[in-house]
């Protein structure tokens, strides 16, 4: 049996992230599927924070019904998540020893607690980090590939030669810590090289599918902020105007030099009022054009969209939803603006709505409101929430 469910929680900055997606590109090499999504306090920054992460070996669209493994770099406020990691009867709860104990609502039905010094083991690897550490840990629980996931490592530092060095070190220390643990029911004896390996199962899954390593290195690790980015540009997208928003600036980031690649320009616009209306004015000008925000921004944006129906402009906006009202919870996902985008405009304002329904649908649905927007000389909303945007 192997660890499938996992939540990595931390403190604001702790590295969760990071960790939890060196675990999707190992899995992704090792021929597995996984989700990850990410939660967060109502901080934007310096909040606690975590990355709960499903692993497959067939696709996935959503989080399982509890965790199998909570892994928590620090207790800070990680109580908050309770409600959101439901731990299982004998799952796995582990904690850095220099941290004191884990909130009691976790320690209930049968849940085991490990504590490991994850921070010691950082310390005593120059240059390391303890989320590096944890990665280490999670990987060999999962079953991952250790070679997947030091490959993982080495990529996402590969400007960094020192740092990767040390941090492939600590993720090693941490995988053998997590071999020594022998959680009930996981079998974590064997390494890369015997036949009972996470390698040598995951060669004998790729076999039983017929699955050539060409297609397996095709596999996708990408985001519904990503995902919708591509969709615009394939979609024909050229120019875009914006202000960043939290869960929409991640669209933002991925397009800026994306679309540099295909001759286009992304503006950071000094607000939502203006980067609608410059790309009005591009769309006018014959150039299709797309802006990206959440709730707050759409509200500011009302008039411009209203302008762009009147005048029969095709337009696309990109609204990743989030919590409501006013100006919202930036980190938690929410459809809070559904009846604004469908009727939410002055007098007689027809415009389209798309709505994806998963994380690769983010990228085909934003290229048809694309080309639906340009074939019916309209405005086209994009429904995206924070689940789907900021997941991975």
């Amino acid at each position: 049996m192997q660890l499938t469910s996992i939540a990595l929680a931390g403190s604001g900055g702790s590295g969760v992230m990071t960790a939890g997606t060196l675990l999707l590109s190992a899995a992704a090499a090792a021929g597995r599927y996984g989700l990850m999504v990410r939660t967060s306090g109502p901080q934007i920054r310096g909040g606690e924070a975590a990355a709960l992460l499903r692993l497959s070996d067939t696709q996935v669209e959503s989080l399982d019904d509890a965790f199998d493994l909570l892994l928590a770099l620090d207790w800070q406020n990680v109580q908050r998540f309770a409600s959101e990691i439901p731990l299982r009867r004998a799952s796995v709860l582990i904690g850095d020893d220099g941290q004191g104990e884990p909130p009691a609502v976790f320690l209930k039905d049968g849940v085991r607690f490990v504590a490991l010094p994850l921070r010691k083991i950082a310390k005593s690897i120059a240059g390391s980090w303890p989320n590096m550490v944890a990665a280490g840990v999670a990987a060999a629980l999962a079953g991952l590939d250790r070679a997947a996931l030091r490959a993982a490592v080495q990529s996402s530092m590969r400007r960094h030669e020192s740092a990767a060095t040390a941090n492939v070190g600590a993720a090693d220390a941490g995988y053998d810590a997590a071999l020594a643990l022998r959680p009930p029911g996981l079998d974590a004896a064997a390494e890369a090289s015997s036949a009972s390996s996470p390698a040598a199962a995951t060669a004998a899954r790729v076999a039983e599918r017929g699955e050539s390593s060409a297609a397996r290195r095709r596999r996708w690790l990408v985001s519904g902020n990503e995902a919708a980015g591509y969709g615009a540009i394939r979609g024909g997208v050229r120019f875009v105007a914006a202000y960043p928003i939290t869960p929409a600036t991640e669209l933002l980031e991925w397009m800026a030099p994306s679309l540099a690649k295909v001759g286009g320009t992304l503006l950071q616009a000094e607000d939502e009022l203006a980067s609608i209306n410059m790309i009005v004015g591009a769309s006018y000008g014959g150039v299709p054009s797309l802006t990206a925000t959440a709730g707050p921004g759409l509200s500011l944006m009302a008039e411009g969209i209203g302008l762009a129906v009147a005048a029969e402009v095709p337009i696309v906006v990109v609204d990743v939803m989030r919590g409501g009202p006013s100006t919202g919870i930036p980190a938690k996902s929410e459809q809070s603006d559904l009846n604004f985008a469908v009727g939410g405009l002055h007098g007689d304002a027809p415009r389209l709505v798309v709505a994806p329904t998963s994380v690769g649908d983010c990228m085909s649905a934003t290229q048809w409101a694309v080309r639906l927007a340009e074939r019916l000389q309209s405005p086209a909303i994009v429904l995206s929430d924070q689940f789907m945007g900021q997941a991975r």
